[in-house]
């Protein structure tokens, strides 16, 4: 089926020394590569998969681009290039599989999600995407203007990295909704974890961790039916493998598809989400990307 897991990570590579990490980096890297990702991939029913510049690195690409060149055909790489990055270095990771870049606010290492639209003029040229991750209400101010500005598409990583506590009315939610129903946005099915209400975390394993985790996975799971419900060809799913940063119990890659398909059980949904979506997004196949569909609203934003 060629179903793409569109969020992991690796830190380590043959050949390469382990990267310098950044200042305050908010996790200590695991030992996992390319080999133990296929693994992964394997275990989620996943056939090809994208890898993320992890936050601890900053823009040290070598083990990114190692695992790339690794497995070509398989893997997708979204780099974290800052303004004013050579076009020698951007042909480079271009040339390796790199179809995307980062910005975030998420833990130390990103370039500022302020420059979303400076950073998109300068990877416009090689037809990349620019990936967000930040919890929406920290530029509700802005954050809809720039991305209607931004020259080539986004994608906001972790639904929108709101808590579940977040509801369908909020202003944030609603910009959200509202982007994605322009066909500004994509948005990655991805981070449950990460989700979770301030203070439910440190209830772990008690029966009101338990019942509040029910809660919050309903509640997200409402948020991607909405979102399913609005534009289901702007929808990527990740397992956000291995887990970098958290202190929570989570399911090995059968669990997390399975979350999956409970989210979504329509067969046509979930195949858009794993197969179609993905394979236009990060340009899988021989062929390269696959075209902008014909007409409709998504027509020119691939």
């Amino acid at each position: 089926m060629s179903a793409v897991d569109a969020h992991c990570h690796v830190f380590v590579a043959d050949g390469v020394d382990m990267s310098r990490l950044v200042g305050g980096a908010a996790y200590q890297p695991p030992p996992v590569d390319v080999h133990d990702h296929a693994e992964q991939l394997r275990a989620a029913g996943c056939d090809r998969g994208v890898l993320v510049q992890p936050s601890a690195f900053g823009d040290d690409h070598r083990c990114l681009l190692a695992a790339l060149r690794t497995r070509p055909e398989a893997l997708r790489g979204v780099a974290c290039v800052a303004p004013g990055t050579s076009p020698e270095k951007l042909a480079e990771l271009h040339a390796a599989g790199v179809r995307g870049t980062r910005v975030q606010d998420g833990y130390p290492g990103g370039v500022p999600v302020e420059a979303l639209v400076e950073v998109g003029e300068m990877v416009a040229p090689l037809g990349w995407h620019i990936e967000v991750w930040t919890d929406v209400r920290r530029h509700l101010d802005r954050l809809g203007d720039d991305v209607r500005r931004c020259p080539v598409p986004v994608v906001l990583d972790h639904l929108g990295y709101l808590p579940s506590d977040v509801g369908l009315d909020h202003p944030a939610m609603r910009l959200v909704l509202e982007l994605l129903a322009e066909d500004q946005v994509w948005v990655t099915l991805s981070g449950l974890e990460r989700l979770l209400p301030a203070g439910v975390e440190a209830e772990a394993g008690s029966a009101a961790y338990a019942a509040a985790w029910a809660e919050h996975e309903e509640a997200i799971a409402a948020r991607v039916r909405a979102l399913a419900e609005v534009r289901p060809q702007n929808l990527l799913w990740g397992s956000d493998w291995p887990h970098v940063g958290l202190h929570l119990p989570v399911p090995d890659g059968a669990g997390m598809r399975a979350r999956l398909e409970r989210w979504l059980p329509d067969p046509a949904v979930q195949h858009a989400v794993l197969v179609d979506n993905p394979t236009r997004r990060y340009g899988f196949g021989p062929a390269g990307p696959v075209p902008p569909e014909p007409d409709g609203p998504g027509a020119g934003r691939v």
